[in-house]
């Protein structure tokens, strides 16, 4: 039997599983991954960004955890048998906006954030071009710059937690959950893809991009699907000094990462659904141009490929749900993260587990992310940068 079943062995299952183990519960867990190998996992197919801006004070306090955690991830993830560096690296980030209004939305969120303990400080057009005199800034007021957010290795840390959660008795067993049988309210017990039956007494849903068909079993509906995000890699003719990862509240995004220069798309109004399709002419006829406008030294540049990733886009308002179902109080969800997932696994692996075992967030009050604002139709509003 398993006490506690983890629909999810990604970086969220594996944080919370590594968080309860510690708290000495490692023989009542059992963590259920059909592909160990994560091929078509969130996190292996992420950049590694730890940003500490956002808009939401607990995503700035999550971030801050995440940054301490994986700052100095061997004295902070411990027990597994092979060890993982996550490689940290502070390269700043740079969010811009344009409009009166966007630039006091930026100041009173850097404010926010300074309040957290956050270094940020606000620029504006003609101090970012000084600052960064390779890069023109077209259509910028201003930007908010915050020089010790990170990038690592996402991989890294995804194993560095499974393997460390193992270590210290986790049980992970390769196989799918199809159904979840209910008797009265509760969730009893979780059939397997293999022709096996778990009984348990707590699940706990981190099956990210696939939250939803796992919440479907009892008749819970969340606004979570998977949503495509394109990521191409290039090479410039011209060498550029460093510069930090840049933002563009419109979307475009540029950052220098393993010796090319990466930029993201993500169509936001795209239907959900996994789509594994890398559109090259999107690179080349919207994202090129607008890189060659932000510097002359992209005018030059060498498409190297890319990747297609999925965010389990909380369609809501971006923001995660970690919360117990009301209907099915022994259903715990913890998915939607919306591109948040790996920089927030510490803080969320942890809270989690204090929810489970001690019956409430006491590190860090989560509570903000409650399930019943899906119910009351109640976004939590955030004028942040996206994902």
């Amino acid at each position: 039997m398993a006490r506690i079943l983890i629909i999810g062995g990604g970086i969220m299952g594996s944080a919370i599983a590594y968080h309860l183990a510690c708290a000495g519960a490692a023989a009542d867990v059992v963590v259920v991954e059909p592909d160990p190998t994560y091929e078509f996992a969130a996190t292996p197919r992420a950049v590694g960004g730890i940003r500490l801006q956002h808009a939401i004070r607990e995503n700035v306090l999550m971030s801050l955890y995440g940054d301490t955690v994986y700052a100095d991830f061997a004295a902070h993830v411990t027990g597994g048998k092979v060890s993982f560096d996550p490689q940290f690296r502070r390269l700043g980030y740079l969010f811009l906006v344009e409009g009166a209004a966007a630039v006091a939305a930026l100041e009173e969120n850097a404010q926010m954030q300074a309040a957290c303990g956050v270094e940020v400080e606000v620029l504006g057009a003609a101090e970012l071009r000084r600052r960064y005199p390779e890069f023109a800034f077209p259509h910028v007021d201003a930007g908010a710059l915050t020089p010790a957010d990170g990038q690592i290795d996402p991989n890294a840390a995804l194993m560095g937690y499974r393997r460390a959660a193992e270590g210290r008795g986790i049980a992970y067993l390769r196989d799918r959950v199809v159904g979840l049988e209910l008797r009265g309210n509760r969730v009893v017990s979780a059939s397997l893809g293999s022709g096996g039956t778990l009984p348990v007494e707590i699940v706990v849903n981190a099956a990210n991009c696939w939250a939803a068909e796992i919440s479907a079993m009892i008749g819970m509906r969340i606004p979570i699907e998977p949503m495509r995000r394109q990521q191409f890699h290039f090479t410039a003719q011209q060498e550029l000094q460093p510069f930090p990862c840049i933002r563009h509240l419109h979307g475009l995004a540029v950052r220098r990462h393993a010796g090319v220069y990466l930029s993201g798309f993500t169509r936001f109004n795209e239907a959900g659904g996994f789509n594994w399709a890398l559109e090259h002419e999107v690179f080349e006829s919207f994202l090129w141009p607008q890189l060659a406008e932000l510097s002359p030294a992209f005018e030059a540049i060498r498409p190297r490929g890319g990747w297609v990733g999925h965010y389990d886009m909380n369609r809501l308002d971006g923001n995660p749900l970690i919360d117990w179902y009301d209907r099915v109080p022994n259903f715990l969800l913890c998915a939607g993260f919306s591109g948040h997932g790996l920089q927030h696994a510490p803080a969320v692996g942890r809270g989690v587990a204090e929810l489970i075992l001690q019956g409430g967030f006491r590190s860090l009050d989560l509570s903000l992310f409650s399930w019943r604002r899906v119910v009351e139709n109640r976004p939590i509003p955030d004028d942040g940068p996206t994902a």
